[in-house]
């Protein structure tokens, strides 16, 4: 490419200069997807109360790996799970149809987050303890809750948005006390419980998890069913 210099004599411009300016403007572009990718949650229901919540950089399995078909709740193939970037196992309580231990043992880069009884087992090194546990954007705080001696439902918090995880509880008190939540994960039997409870706070969404596979459960409060291994994302 050439242009002209006063006098009309023509000057080269540098094919090298041309091409830096090319590779910066893909550069450039290339960050501002990323950062677009990275301002929203993908969220897949895996099956039972196994939910996959990932910003692409970070990725929380919920009540996962658990044990297909256990107790004759939902069927999934563990092996199939392929989470990206630091995965962090985040275990309500021991039952199997929620927490497979061998199965988190396999996967040997991943640690976890469980109450004791599910921890049992799992190597120390591998276990994220505390009451708050931040692990890149996300802030998960444990709420102990009635099931098993020690289950914890859990408030993951993801910048400004809140998404709460119920477990196997059967105590509405949680989400009395909760906070606003962007997302509530409820089980269909905990859906009609919260109905009656005095100060429930709703959520902008609350979406079934671990449902009977034979569709013979009750549903409250407007609750949404999703298919097993549906996705959705949440924008920041």
């Amino acid at each position: 490419m050439r242009s002209s210099l006063p006098g009309g004599r023509p000057v080269a411009r540098s094919p090298g200069r041309i091409a830096a300016g090319t590779a910066a403007s893909a550069l450039a572009a290339l960050l501002v997807a990323t950062t677009a990718a990275r301002a929203q949650l993908t969220v897949t229901l895996v099956g039972n109360a196994g939910v996959v919540v990932s910003d692409g950089e970070v990725s929380l399995l919920i009540d996962l790996p658990y044990e297909s078909g256990a107790f004759g709740y939902q069927t999934y193939d563990h092996e199939a799970l392929a989470p990206v970037g630091d995965v962090v196992s985040v275990v309500t309580h021991h039952h199997r149809d929620h927490f497979a231990p061998e199965l988190f043992l396999s996967r040997a880069a991943w640690r976890a987050i469980g109450p004791p009884s599910a921890m049992a087992g799992v190597p120390a090194a591998r276990i994220l303890t505390g009451d708050s546990i931040v692990v890149g954007s996300f802030s998960v705080v444990v709420v102990p809750t009635p099931h098993t001696d020690d289950h914890r439902s859990y408030r993951v918090r993801w910048h400004d948005r809140v998404l709460h995880f119920v477990g196997d509880t059967e105590d509405p008190t949680s989400l009395v006390a909760t906070p606003p939540m962007d997302v509530l994960f409820v089980t269909p039997w905990l859906s009609c419980a919260a109905e009656t409870a005095a100060g429930f706070r709703t959520a902008a969404r609350r979406i079934a998890y671990h449902v009977d596979p034979g569709g013979r459960d009750p549903f409250c409060g407007g609750i949404e069913v999703l298919p097993q291994g549906a996705s959705f994302r949440v924008e920041r």
